[in-house]
Parts: C-alpha cells; structure tokens; sequence
C-alpha cells in the first residue's frame, strides 16, 4: 500500500506527540532520522504542500510547543 504525503505526516507527528506525552523522557531535539523524511517530501512535493500537511496534522500541543522553543535569531 503507498501512503500519502498526509498519512506519512499524521504518523511522524502521532510518533512526535507520543514522545511529549512521556514527561519523564527527555525529548532532543530532532535531527536526521527523524528530520531527513521530512525534506525528502519537501523535494518531491514542494515545501507548502509538505507544510499544509503537517501543520493540518499535528496535535496542537505539539505545534504550540514548536511556537515556544522556536527561535530564529541568526
């Protein structure tokens, strides 16, 4: 079965909103494995498409917690 670019977004962030509902676990920030699919998708479907999806996605409490640790100072 080929998933779509929603389906494989929904997953990422179901595994990322499970690892915020742990708070004895120390979340890292993500990097490679995690973040590597993420451009890949971006290549192949262009970064508003990917970024519709996964903001459509994720949990609210995941994308707030984004908005608080955000930081794009250079």
């Amino acid at each position: 079965m080929v998933k779509t670019v929603a389906q494989e977004i929904r997953e990422m962030g179901d595994r990322l909103a499970a690892l915020y509902a742990e708070p004895e676990v120390s979340v890292d920030e993500a990097g490679g494995y995690y973040t590597q699919p993420v451009y890949d998708m971006i290549k192949e479907h262009g970064i508003e498409k990917v970024m519709h999806e996964l903001l459509t996605s994720l949990d609210a409490e995941v994308i707030q917690s984004f908005l608080q640790r955000a930081n794009f100072e250079d």
